[in-house]
């Protein structure tokens, strides 16, 4: 498993982070796992040295399964998770920042089952907060009391990764961003973050499954990526790997994602994946045309903005 950080930090992230909304919700077809499922899921993430695990106040008991597992393991994973949700958007004060932040990670802290949250992200990137000083205030209160080391945004859209590194590059760590082999948005913004030395999670491999669901299952509506799955097809059959394993490979060795955060609903599934990027031989990189995957309409790409399926 490759292996870095952010912003040379003490941390190792596995190139492959675990992602645990499943833990703790009914997430689409998937039941919510049981203690002894999560517990079996998280043998096999340390046994095949994923060591990034990615999860939410907002994810259910998620929190407490993970703390439960991390009582023999604290030194093997970094956690990650993020503030629950902030009600009453409306003329937010540095009071109302405070008590909404500290609140939340002192319950996430009670739940894992630590003394400091590794990696905090912020679930809600929108204006009101990330765009409000007094958020910003807290959040750097929060490393000064050594509650959480790194700090992330969770984004959708390239105007708020921008804006962020614009104005507040000193306090922010990395963002989560929607990244996979279509979704190719935030390369336009790679050289910004660079120069600010800000990491990047991804999430979204598969694009909601579109990417390695059949071209007949395509639902109406979103006939127009019929034919970059077929390009996307060829160009796997080619490689001799599947559409799933040649999109997870595309962000395995992408070398400026830090991590990307895949949900798996067993440990079969999980080591399924795995095997999938030790057989891949990576010289084939080097011979993909991937600009002839990149979809740049945003309807396509963002699932947000598909209607009735």
């Amino acid at each position: 498993m490759l292996m870095n950080n952010f912003r040379n930090s003490k941390y190792e992230i596995s190139k492959f982070g675990l992602g645990t909304v499943q833990f703790g919700l009914d997430y689409g077809f998937t039941k919510r796992k049981t203690q002894e499922e999560v517990d079996s899921i998280l043998n096999t993430a340390n046994n095949n040295g994923i060591t990034l695990i990615d999860t939410a106040r907002e994810y259910g008991d998620s929190e407490e399964k993970i703390g439960n597992f991390l009582e023999n393991y604290k030194n093997n994973f970094v956690i990650a998770t993020k503030l629950r949700l902030i009600d009453n958007l409306d003329n937010l004060t540095y009071v109302d920042f405070k008590n909404n932040i500290y609140n939340s990670v002192e319950e996430s802290l009670e739940n894992l089952q630590l003394n400091r949250i590794p990696i905090l992200q912020l679930h809600q990137a929108v204006d009101e907060i990330f765009k409000n000083d007094d958020f910003w205030t807290v959040i750097n209160e929060l490393k000064d009391d050594n509650l959480v080391d790194l700090f992330g945004v969770s984004v959708y859209e390239l105007h708020e990764t921008k804006f962020i590194t614009e104005n507040h590059s000193s306090s922010i760590d990395f963002f989560q961003i929607p990244y996979n082999i279509f979704d190719r948005r935030f390369d336009d913004i790679q050289k910004e973050l660079d120069e600010n030395n800000i990491g990047l999670i991804s999430r979204s491999t598969f694009l909601k499954g579109i990417i390695p669901c059949d071209i007949t299952d395509v639902p109406k509506g979103l006939e127009d990526i019929k034919p970059f799955k077929q390009n996307l097809l060829t160009i796997a059959n080619k490689c001799d790997v599947t559409v799933a394993e040649l999109a997870s490979v595309f962000v395995y060795y992408n070398d400026y994602i830090n991590s990307t955060i895949l949900g798996v609903n067993s440990p079969e599934e999980l080591e399924t994946n795995i095997k999938s990027i030790d057989k891949f031989d990576k010289t084939l990189l080097e011979k993909i045309d991937f600009d002839s995957l990149r979809i740049n309409d945003d309807y396509l790409i963002d699932p947000r903005k598909w209607n009735n399926f």
